[in-house]
């Protein structure tokens, strides 16, 4: 009896790892989706409008995707308690900060790090072709996820599935 229950314990948890692996590609996915449309709406605002970035980051602190809410709040609150500091510095501190919350791979937040060179600069023909080239990288490391998911998250699931079944039938 004891060895069936800990079978079923092994299974469980090689299933869980599995289901675990393909569910944080998806996370990856969903975040940078989210992260693109960021990007989108300020290379819109910036060379449309010419809001300043910071109010651009309080508008999006206020979006309904709990994502880029999560995000860009966090760099508002950074912006308030912390004006001293750059504008450069306190966008990759943030992201550093609400990677791991939000789902974004290190790839993606890495690329998206790369965007401080270009935010807050006086020209912004500058910053909106910035924000479009991290868009561009960003979407490929995107697409990069989305294939992982499509090939390998299927392929954690049931590899993890069946190593819980060979753990069992060696136990048994």
């Amino acid at each position: 009896m004891l060895k069936l229950m800990g079978s079923v314990m092994i299974f469980g948890a090689c299933a869980a790892l599995g289901l675990s692996a393909r569910q944080g590609l998806r996370r990856r996915v969903t975040a940078a989706d989210a992260m693109l449309l960021a990007l989108h709406l300020m290379s819109g605002e910036i060379s449309g409008r010419r809001t300043p970035v910071p109010e651009i980051v309080g508008q999006l602190a206020e979006s309904e995707n709990r994502i880029i809410r999560t995000v860009f709040g966090h760099l508002r609150r950074r912006l308030r308690e912390e004006n001293g500091l750059s504008l450069g510095y306190l966008w990759r501190s943030s992201l550093r900060d609400c990677r791991e919350q939000v789902g974004l791979g290190q790839p993606e937040c890495e690329i998206l790090s790369e965007a401080a060179a270009w935010l807050g600069r006086y020209d912004a023909a500058e910053q909106v072709a910035g924000l479009e080239q991290i868009a561009r990288r960003l979407a490929a490391a995107r697409d990069t996820a989305a294939g992982e998911l499509q090939n390998k998250g299927n392929l954690y699931r049931t590899c993890g599935i069946a190593l819980g079944i060979l753990v069992v039938l060696v136990l048994i």
